[in-house]
């Protein structure tokens, strides 16, 4: 279908849209990629006289997607002469929902992006709230409460399918082929699961700690499926949930219980790099240690027997920065100051460990060369600084009244309230315009950059998805709402009918 010559290049782009919302596009990456290439050569032509919003959207979001920044400037020919957006589309659900996904690609000053997404959203939100049976009104709904690229694309299909089911012009191969796709898929996501629930229920760490942690077997391996949902990631998921689970005991121990003597000590030995360093830590410091020292070294052997060398190394130097900003959020806690807003975001950014989290899945994924993929790595990309500062300052957002509470003076919304002498509600309006600016600039780089394959520029994206999908109103990954759980059930637990 995407390379038959009778196709026009607006339906395969049409296609590719669907095969993407149904979950399959990766079976066909390289027909896509070609695709996109060619007919982004001759967008003007494309464009010219086109004047539907819906396919215009859809060209966009499509071409975005897959690195080709098609101009905002597009959307122009939809307002009037008066600047706003033209009063005709507010009958143009389909378009006016397209729309509102489209928005949620935009790029820092691309102000007629934020003006797509309030007129979208203005007039898409009564009919969320429609007593009806309409297949596409219940869509709408879905889409205003998680827009489908604020979602992980496993969950976009999942819903996405249950959609089409339902449209009366669907393609019933594709649909077909889509259901018995995501079954197939569950059946595989269950299946690592186990290993993961088996491997962390063997390491036993949580009944030797003697305080509490946080035991997120499901949410940190659906953090991972967020990351790299497609099949041929699976060992890749497996790893990146084990050094996940093991660095939130890390992270929890140096949080909530360590003195900060014990901390700067778990930093000092993780530094050295060796077991015997051990012998210089508190009892059950020890035990933290041990674990991840081994669960690391146990996926470095695994990856030598497949013949792969020298892929923990990015790991290793990525858990000994990280206790550096656990070290430097310990003090601020420990002495119950509050920085300034910068300080604490130059210390609370990279605290926030996306790229550790991303690093964790690189282990395993050969989609580039190594070499080259730790260089740019090492060097800090931009994207990479853009998602920790967004996932920063939503978690400091919602989880401020805990932290708070707990004595935790060092949040975001404290600083910046403490600084200019604001109100809660105030900071957080500033907040999150910063958050919505890191979003932007993460999507720029994902566009632009050409130092990585789409395949490993896509991984930070795809983080940021799950972090609102942990992180929307709450700290979903710490105290999952009803709402959440029935996500985790859909994806786990629940087959599609055939």
């Amino acid at each position: 279908m995407l390379m038959s010559p009778h196709s026009s290049d607006k339906e395969r782009i049409r296609l590719i849209h669907l095969l993407i919302s149904l979950g399959i596009a990766y079976y066909y990456e390289n027909e896509i990629e070609e695709i996109l290439h060619k007919a982004y050569g001759k967008l003007a032509c494309l464009i010219s006289d086109e004047d539907d919003l819906e396919t215009i959207a859809i060209m966009f979001e499509v071409f975005r997607l897959y690195g080709h920044k098609m101009p905002c400037d597009v959307f122009e020919r939809f307002k009037s002469e008066d600047g706003k957006f033209k009063e005709s589309l507010v009958g143009d659900v389909r378009g006016l929902l397209q729309l509102y996904e489209a928005a949620h690609l935009g790029a820092p000053s691309e102000d007629i992006m934020d003006e797509a997404l309030s007129f979208a959203r203005y007039h898409l939100e009564p009919l969320a709230g429609t007593e009806t049976s309409s297949n596409l009104f219940k869509h709408v709904e879905n889409v205003l409460y998680r827009a489908r690229y604020h979602s992980i694309e496993i969950l976009v299909a999942r819903q996405y399918i249950s959609f089409y089911d339902q449209e009366e012009d669907q393609d019933e191969t594709l649909l077909r082929f889509s259901k018995l796709n995501f079954n197939f898929c569950q059946m595989h996501y269950v299946k690592e699961l186990k290993i993961v629930t088996r491997w962390w229920k063997e390491l036993g760490i949580a009944s030797k700690l003697p305080y509490s942690i946080r035991e997120r077997n499901v949410e940190t391996y659906l953090g991972g499926l967020g990351v790299l949902f497609e099949p041929r990631y699976s060992l890749a998921r497996i790893f990146l949930a084990k050094l996940t689970l093991i660095m939130t005991v890390v992270d929890d121990t140096c949080d909530a219980y360590a003195t900060l003597p014990e901390v700067q000590s778990l930093h000092d030995a993780f530094h050295r790099w060796d077991l015997r360093a051990m012998e210089e830590l508190p009892r059950y410091m020890r035990i933290i240690y041990q674990s991840v020292f081994e669960t690391v070294e146990d996926i470095d052997r695994e990856m030598i027997a497949r013949g792969k060398h020298g892929r923990l190394q990015l790991t290793i130097d990525e858990i000994k920065s990280l206790m550096i900003w656990y070290l430097g959020i310990a003090k601020w806690a420990r002495s119950d100051q509050v920085p300034s807003f910068e300080d604490y975001m130059e210390i609370g950014t990279p605290s926030s460990a996306l790229d550790d989290f991303a690093s964790y899945g690189f282990i395993a994924m050969d989609d580039c060369d190594q070499k080259q993929l730790k260089e740019w790595f090492y060097s800090k990309p931009k994207i990479f600084h853009a998602l920790n500062a967004l996932f920063r300052i939503r978690n400091d957002i919602v989880t401020f009244e805990q932290e708070m509470s707990r004595g935790e003076v060092a949040n975001g919304v404290n600083c910046y309230m403490k600084q200019h002498g604001v109100t809660k509600e105030a900071a957080v309006e500033e907040l999150r315009k910063m958050e919505r600016e890191s979003y932007k600039i993460m999507i720029e780089e994902f566009m632009t950059s050409k130092a990585m394959p789409r395949q490993i520029l896509v991984r930070p994206v795809n983080i940021a998805r799950v972090m609102d999908l942990f992180y929307k109103e709450a700290d979903g990954f710490g105290h999952p709402d009803q709402k959440l759980l029935q996500l985790i059930a859909s994806l786990f637990l629940h087959p599609i009918p055939l």
